[in-house]
């Protein structure tokens, strides 16, 4: 059975998101180009990968001719916001207020997160 596709982007696909937020619109080649410097990746695999995202909404094709080019369509701030809606579904059951809190529990002092606590019981 196929793995049902994700509307929050994968690894893979933010690494390629990354390359493409930081040095604007590319070719397959160019994205491959820049991801090899920190990682063994298959040129096909960036191209597959670049493809479904294209098909996911995720990219936008900038050329209709070869080499193709591509950009971001998602932005840094909604992948973010996409990621955090995943961890906040899947892990702490729809509660900012209970992500927030595992967040700060080792960064700041009892009385700070008691503080915090009190102020995110709104949240839900």
């Amino acid at each position: 059975m196929a793995r049902p596709k994700s509307p929050t982007p994968t690894p893979g696909e933010i690494e390629i998101l990354h390359v493409l937020w930081k040095k604007g619109v590319l070719t397959v080649r160019e994205v491959h180009a820049e991801m090899v410097k920190h990682r063994s990746v298959a040129h096909t695999t960036v191209a597959s990968m670049m493809q479904l995202m294209h098909n996911k909404g995720q990219l936008g094709l900038v050329s209709k001719t070869r080499p193709f080019r591509y950009e971001a369509v998602l932005t840094q701030d909604g992948a973010k916001n996409s990621l955090l809606e995943d961890v906040k579904t899947r892990m702490f059951g729809g509660s900012a207020r209970e992500l927030v809190l595992h967040f700060l529990s080792g960064k700041v002092s009892k009385d700070k997160l008691a503080q915090l606590e009190k102020t995110l019981q709104g949240l839900g």
